[in-house]
């Protein structure tokens, strides 16, 4: 009965704060701004939740753009919930991956908790997350430990369907730039060394192998450079790969056998080949179905259900995925869109900064609070939580894959 009138007490408290959220939340998709660049939403993000007192820090991971939200715990020992809240753009799109909406949902759930909730219950931070459409973010935080000894750490994000469990592959990104020599490719043919071969050669390889690939990994590339004319041999020429896995272990493997097709290729076609690796990997999500079923619960109190059964969906990569190996994390879908409109399209910008947008910002601010009311107040639930993320390091080496699916993201 008290976890039920508190939960009724936050969703109040977002009720009441809407204006201000949908303001701010159509501020960020007035104005989108790329990976890193994001100086105006961040700043105005921090600014809503420092005017709801909270202590912030900006430019925090050496990120001018990441900012930490917090409202201590009154009390060693006491839990802590946090909340990421993303807001870059992407690149002639927009806010067409609903960042907008993830920034202020996760701000508003963070919000109320403090307006309902004193620091005898714990800790609650809210943390801006910059450049998760490219950059890594996440990434950089979690290696300056920004998601360590939190008990919940938690966002949502709008989709074209409703799912609390949602899954992501590690990820790497590999460039080849092949180099060869330049000649006339019909009258001195003979002189010349062609880079595009080697980087054809380098396709050719690595679909010969995605056959002996395991279940969950995936390579897929494209060609950005492969000559200026029919008539001139390609003295440059260059490739660019994303490999995909399941585990971190998995990943390193497929890394370097993906490598070596393009060493061998560059071999069999008498040209060099130079190898570039974004030192930014994303890890695979560790999923925790325990923190998850919390948020599902609270979800259904609102109204809103999973398709039963889920059909199953492609895997993508997010750099959450790393966040998610520090901490219990969750990042749950909630149904913004028909299923036939993708993330990444006009149509998902213009349902973003719409009606479809405000109401899953709300419901994400809702379910995202009354979920860390779960952690704060509900012992036993914060101890299975706890549990579950302890029993998921097995995926995190190398072991089982995780038996959900999630919506691509980069």
């Amino acid at each position: 009965m008290e976890l039920d009138r508190i939960k009724s007490a936050v969703a109040v408290s977002i009720d009441v704060a809407v204006p201000s959220l949908w303001s701010l939340s159509l501020e960020l998709h007035r104005h989108p701004e790329l990976a890193f660049q994001e100086k105006r939403a961040s700043a105005a993000v921090a600014r809503f939740l420092e005017e709801r007192g909270f202590s912030v820090e900006m430019g925090v991971a050496d990120l001018p753009t990441a900012f930490r939200a917090k409202r201590p715990a009154k009390g060693a020992g006491k839990p802590v919930v946090s909340f990421m809240a993303e807001y870059d753009a992407l690149p002639g799109l927009g806010h067409a991956c609903g960042h907008n909406v993830i920034a202020m949902a996760s701000a508003g759930a963070g919000a109320a908790l403090v307006s309902v909730l004193g620091p005898e219950a714990g800790g609650v931070q809210v943390l801006g997350t910059p450049a998760e459409e490219g950059g890594g973010g996440k990434v950089i935080m979690a290696k300056k430990g920004f998601f360590r000894k939190i008990d919940a750490n938690m966002m949502m994000h709008p989709s074209g369907e409703t799912r609390a469990m949602v899954n992501f592959l590690a990820l790497a990104e590999l460039r080849f730039r092949f180099h060869g020599k330049a000649s006339h490719a019909s009258a001195a043919h003979e002189k010349g060394i062609n880079a595009l071969d080697g980087v054809l050669a380098t396709f050719s390889a690595i679909s010969a192998l995605r056959q002996h690939l395991p279940p969950g990994a995936k390579v897929h590339g494209v060609i950005t450079e492969g000559g200026e004319a029919p008539n001139i041999i390609p003295e440059k020429a260059s490739a660019w790969f994303y490999v995909r896995s399941e585990t971190a272990k998995g990943l390193d493997d497929i890394v370097q056998r993906v490598i070596n097709c393009a060493r061998g290729a560059a071999r069999a076609t008498g040209t060099r080949v130079r190898v570039e690796k974004n030192p930014i990997t994303y890890a695979p999500m560790r999923v925790n179905g325990e923190l998850a079923s919390l948020f599902r619960k609270n979800l259904e109190s609102l109204g809103v259900f999973e398709l039963d059964p889920l059909p199953p969906l492609a895997m993508g990569s997010s750099d959450v995925g790393n966040a998610s190996q520090n901490a219990p994390t969750i990042h749950p879908e909630i149904q913004m869109v028909s299923p036939d409109i993708s993330a990444h399209t006009q149509a998902f910008a213009r349902a973003a900064g719409g009606v479809a947008g405000k109401k899953t910002l709300i419901l994400g601010a809702k379910a995202l609070a009354m979920t860390g009311v779960d952690i704060f107040l509900d012992k036993k639930a914060r101890d299975r939580v706890k549990e579950a993320f302890r029993n998921e390091k097995l995926r995190v080496e190398g072991g089982r894959p995780a038996s959900s699916t999630g919506t691509a993201k980069k």
